[in-house]
């Protein structure tokens, strides 16, 4: 096994390890892949601003278990998606009935997306951020 997938194995088992990601940041600028160094250096702060949008967005009291409520990982998950499907027109993500979380994501969109990007790895740009729409079933 590599090194690389040392680490990759050490953060899937646990990505918020913080020590371990710092010291794979600095195999990676070693390695000379400062871009991913830099990112993985912003992870931590990129998904505690995710999680904190899921739980300030999210009905109050609501609970996972809730039709509506949308956990972090879902909300990774939703992005997955809507990039995967994105059409000409923009990733589009359905909140389903979170009609809160719908309208956070329309005030916050470039937020989320930046945020969003760091934590997947997976850039978004910002024209592709800019016409991403979201909707609910509310």
């Amino acid at each position: 096994m590599s090194l690389r997938d040392a680490f990759l194995n050490a953060l899937a088992e646990n990505e918020d390890d913080i020590a371990t990601r710092l010291v794979y940041s600095d195999w990676l600028d070693e390695q000379g892949e400062h871009e991913e160094a830099d990112r993985q250096r912003q992870w931590p702060a990129a998904k505690a601003w995710l999680v904190k949008f899921c739980r300030d967005h999210n009905s109050e009291g609501g609970k996972e278990s809730d039709w509506g409520f949308i956990s972090y990982r879902e909300l990774i998950e939703l992005g997955r998606q809507a990039i995967a499907e994105a059409t000409d027109w923009g990733p589009v993500i359905d909140c389903g009935a979170n009609e809160e979380m719908c309208d956070a994501l329309r005030a916050s969109h470039r937020d989320f997306w930046q945020n969003w990007s760091i934590v997947t790895g997976i850039p978004v740009p910002p024209e592709q951020a800019d016409n991403s729409h979201f909707g609910c079933s509310c």
